[in-house]
């Protein structure tokens, strides 16, 4: 099939859609094929038959033939169309269709035919929109159904309720009827909760808003209890109505489905004086037998030990005692600790003589012991949960003499003196033998029991109530004791610090390797002519303890600014209590009212515990280290003195005078060196035959390629190996000879670094 032919085909079956337009384009489609079928005896037909090689024949030569072929087909469309153009030019014109003078095309044209389709499609678009129409009819019909069926449920409920309305007269007569038949119990109640007063209970009635109590003076002379009534009266009703009305439900019932009753600062709503009668009130149900109908289980919290004392001592409350500390920013939850259980293990103990379960009961004490104890020092230290008693009075002992509050209280120092092991009971107490050992058994339970109950008892929860009482009055608790500072910096020998001058004399920049960060390959740019840089206002001490690995050392001096600013993260000396501290300061933002002192240690198991200090702590900035620790004796070793004087001041002359700054440029020189900071060297470099003297120290070694390398030299003999600095272990060593043996490169000078300046001194003070 031709070209015209396929495309006649196509239009008659693509747009065969409904009776209209099928008629338009069945002419136009009949049009074509007429000019298909006049035409196609004068169209040339050519076989493009596929040229295959034959036998033998080079590809080339089949190639060549393919090509001859296809131009033998071209030659012969072009001698077609020199005859048949004009042929084949006016019957496509008549195909497509001429203008005729009424300005219209011949019906059987394309042209006309394609009229004819735009005459049906304006007359098919109103029935396009009323289609729109009809679907946004058939959503809006769907939705209101939906809408409609909902709200006729609704009114079928109403309906439904309709006739409960006049429920509400009978409710209110039943309530009325309910609350004046509970009057006789009110008043026996109100009896037995409340001392007698003038003022005496009649009735009460339940009114449209409100209910209203009923009192007399005298027989017959009733009055609006609200108009005379005290608060401590009104309140010894309401709580008289509640009982009465629970009273009342449980004899309706007949059983008791949930005999639970909790209460928390009961005694709040009574005055002084009926206090007492209160206490008698829930005791009494408290303590019936289980079996009986009004029983309760009671749980009542309160703040008040006169009001406990009431109900455990002289009314005899059968219960457990717990005592509980409360919720805050340290603990999100409330700790209750209950010591009922001890009296129980004593009680079985003493029943059996069994000396297993006596010594349970000791385990038991100094476990309740240890509980409250550290409860109460929870937000001292991390290490308080795996301390023993014996361990925690002596935390207590250092809080009440370092007068952290509330542990400096008398009741504490009668918790500590109680807990002291002169006592026998103490003895038994902190014994860790009595676990697993026999020897221990009712006797020592009865010691331990005597004293428990005569002094330890009243001593470790009187001290647990001050410790409560003083987080409850004081807001949020105090977390952080601080310590009075008693302590000052030592001499840093300011006046030496200032003699000592420092050339600023070139850059030390990393070298494009792999860019790796603490590599230590360096590119070192000299000038002619540096700048002066003196340490006007600044201190040297030497560092004590390892609390800035790896930035310095023990034995190394740090260089303290005494008016830098002072930044998060910065390394900082302080004087805090009796304690001198060299560490990293470090500002929470949970904790905006204290500093915390966090140490450093490339060794995990030597890493010191933070320090949280005052914000208001005398602080001054390290910038800068001096590593001397070769030149001077090791300082002793004290925990309160992270840093101490310098021993031999002239120290400062042998390092810093005439000494040469190189400005770090890259990270090839961590951890040691930041980027930004300042290499502190010697003012000449050493030369290969004294090299061996650097051994163990910084420098910056040379070989004979001009490669510079930023290590701690190691000499073996004639070999020296330039070691990383560099902790992560990525970071290979460089092997280096004295004498270019073993085929290694030649170390042909090294620069011995004899310090880093964090940051060069911005004024004069």
């Amino acid at each position: 099939m031709d070209p015209a032919e396929a495309y006649a085909v196509a239009m008659h079956e693509k747009f065969v859609m409904d009776e209209s337009f099928s008629n338009v384009l069945t002419g136009l489609a009949a049009s074509a094929m007429s000019l298909v079928e006049g035409q196609k005896g004068s169209l040339p037909h050519f076989t493009y038959a596929e040229i295959k090689p034959t036998e033998g024949e080079p590809e080339s030569v089949t190639k060549l033939r393919r090509e001859i072929h296809a131009l033998e087909r071209l030659i012969a469309l072009v001698e077609w169309w020199k005859t048949a153009h004009p042929a084949f030019g006016e019957a496509w014109g008549a195909l497509i269709g001429k203008k005729q003078e009424d300005g219209t095309f011949p019906a059987d044209s394309v042209e006309g035919k394609l009229t004819m389709l735009e005459q049906a499609l304006g007359h098919a678009r109103p029935l396009d929109d009323l289609a729109k129409h009809l679907t946004s009819a058939a959503i809006a019909v769907t939705t209101w159904v939906q809408i409609d069926t909902s709200q006729k449920t609704r009114e079928a409920i109403k309906d439904a309720l309709e006739p409960l309305k006049t429920l509400r007269v009978l409710v209110a007569a039943e309530t009325a009827s309910s609350i004046a038949g509970l009057s006789g119990t009110i008043n026996a109640i109100c009896a037995r909760i409340c001392l007698k007063e003038r003022l005496a209970y009649e009735e009460a009635v339940v009114g449209r808003k409100e209910v209203s109590v009923t009192g007399s003076f005298s027989s017959g002379m009733r009055i609006n209890a609200a108009l005379v009534a005290n608060t401590s009266w009104l309140r010894a009703i309401l709580w008289s109505f509640v009982l009465a009305l629970r009273e009342e439900t449980l004899t309706a019932m007949g059983f008791n489905p949930l005999p639970l009753v909790v209460l928390d600062d009961p005694q709040g709503t009574f005055d002084p004086r009926n206090k007492r009668k209160w206490a008698q009130e829930l005791v009494r149900s408290a303590n019936m037998p289980t079996t009986d109908l009004l029983s309760s289980q009671l749980i009542v919290t309160t703040h008040e030990r006169n009001f406990y004392q009431m109900m455990v001592d002289h009314e005899k409350f059968v219960a457990q005692q717990g005592l509980i500390g409360g919720v805050n920013k340290i603990s999100g939850v409330a700790t209750v600790a209950n010591g009922g259980e001890l009296q129980r293990v004593y009680d079985e103990a003493k029943a059996n003589s069994n000396d297993s379960t006596a010594r349970e009961y000791i385990r038991k004490v100094r476990i309740y012991c240890e509980d409250l104890v550290k409860f109460m020092l929870r937000s001292v230290n991390n290490q308080i949960p795996d301390m023993t008693l014996n361990e925690l009075k002596e935390e207590l002992r250092k809080l009440c003499k370092a007068h952290v509050a509330p542990f400096d209280r008398k009741a504490f120092e009668a918790l500590i003196n109680a807990l002291n092991e002169s006592q026998k009971a103490v003895q038994y107490i902190n014994e860790p033998h009595h676990k697993d050992d026999e020897s221990f058994g009712v006797a020592e339970a009865d010691v331990v029991r005597e004293y428990w109950d005569k002094s330890l008892l009243d001593k470790i929860h009187t001290a647990f109530g001050v410790f409560d009482t003083f987080e409850l009055y004081t807001g949020e608790p105090r977390t952080f004791p601080w310590a009075k500072n008693v302590i000052e910096f030592p001499d840093g020998h300011k006046g030496k610090v200032k003699e000592s001058e420092m050339q600023q004399t070139g850059i030390a920049a990393a070298a494009k390797t792999d860019g790796r960060a603490g590599d230590g390959i360096l590119t070192v740019k000299e000038w002619d002519a540096g700048d002066k840089v003196v340490l006007p206002n600044h201190d040297v001490f030497q560092l004590a303890a390892g609390t800035l690995d790896p930035v310095a050392g023990i034995g190394d001096l740090i260089i303290v600014s005494n008016y830098a600013k002072i930044n998060p993260r910065n390394l900082v000396v302080a004087a805090s209590g009796s304690t001198l501290l060299a560490r990293r300061l470090n500002k929470p933002e949970n904790h905006s009212e204290i500093v915390v002192l966090t140490g450093q240690a490339v060794d995990p198991s030597t890493l010191p515990q933070p320090i949280i200090v005052q914000p208001d702590t005398e602080f001054r900035k390290i910038v800068g280290t001096l590593f001397t620790s070769h030149l001077l004796p090791v300082p002793p070793i004290d925990p309160e003195r992270e840093f101490v004087a310098v021993p031999d001041p002239n120290i400062l002359d042998k390092t810093l005078k005439g000494a040469r700054l190189f400005k770090v440029e890259g990270r090839s020189a961590e951890p040691i060196a930041l980027e930004g900071q300042f290499l502190i060297t010697r003012d000449k470099p050493v030369k290969a035959d004294t090299i061996a003297s650097l051994n163990g120290r910084l420098v910056v070694g040379i070989d004979e390629d001009g490669a510079r390398y930023f290590k701690r030299l190691r000499c073996h003999k004639k070999i020296v190996v330039l070691e990383s600095l560099n902790p992560d272990g990525l970071t290979a060593a460089e092997v280096l000879s004295l004498d270019g043996s073993h085929s290694l490169p030649k170390i042909t000078e090294a620069l011995e670094v004899i310090g880093v300046l964090f940051e060069l001194p911005i004024s004069k003070s």
